[in-house]
């Protein structure tokens, strides 16, 4: 069993290609896309944990659940009321469940949340938040997980933790010379 971490999905919504800037033609292909792109990363017994943004209609959410590798828990984003509806369905609850605002992977030393934190003492930063003003920085143990950023997939949570781990690795070095 391996740790996934993605966010923003938009499935089933058309106006998500234009935001941003998608390079589907379709709400339909690039759903396809999305649900190939996770099945080739995620395997069934893997977990895979959504900040935000998961689907845009019910029964979208509904067809994309029964057709995703993994267990799914999630983080409520801007637009995820058709997520949490279809999440209290009682078929859905062995594929989907909602986890609140803020969740802690201890085993990573990991904060997730789909709303930007500014700060949380120790702990690295995992957002969903699709927002350009939200940047990636290693320095400051902050990364978006919005899957425009990680070529439309889930990333595993130990990449994602290898990542700081190189930065401070090379931080480290720096000031040894």
């Amino acid at each position: 069993m391996q740790i996934f971490v993605t966010s923003n999905q938009q499935f089933g919504r058309p106006g998500a290609i234009k935001k941003y800037d998608r390079p589907f033609s379709s709400v339909e292909e690039m759903d396809k896309i999305l649900i190939e792109n996770w099945n080739l990363t995620v395997s069934e017994n893997d977990i895979v944990y959504v900040l935000g943004n998961f689907g845009w209609d019910p029964t979208t959410v509904e067809n994309c659940i029964n057709s995703l590798n993994g267990h799914i828990y999630f983080i409520e984003g801007e637009f995820d009321n058709a997520t949490v509806d279809v999440s209290m369905l009682p078929n859905a609850k062995n594929k989907i469940e909602e986890i609140g605002q803020i969740d802690f992977i201890n085993e990573f030393n990991a904060c997730l949340s789909y709303w930007p934190l500014s700060i949380w003492p120790g702990k690295y930063l995992l957002t969903g938040h699709p927002s350009n003003r939200i940047k990636t920085d290693p320095s400051k143990k902050i990364i978006s997980v919005s899957c425009d950023k990680w070529s439309y997939k889930p990333v595993n949570m130990k990449s994602i933790i290898g990542l700081f781990e190189e930065n401070n690795s090379k931080k480290n070095e720096k000031k040894s010379v």
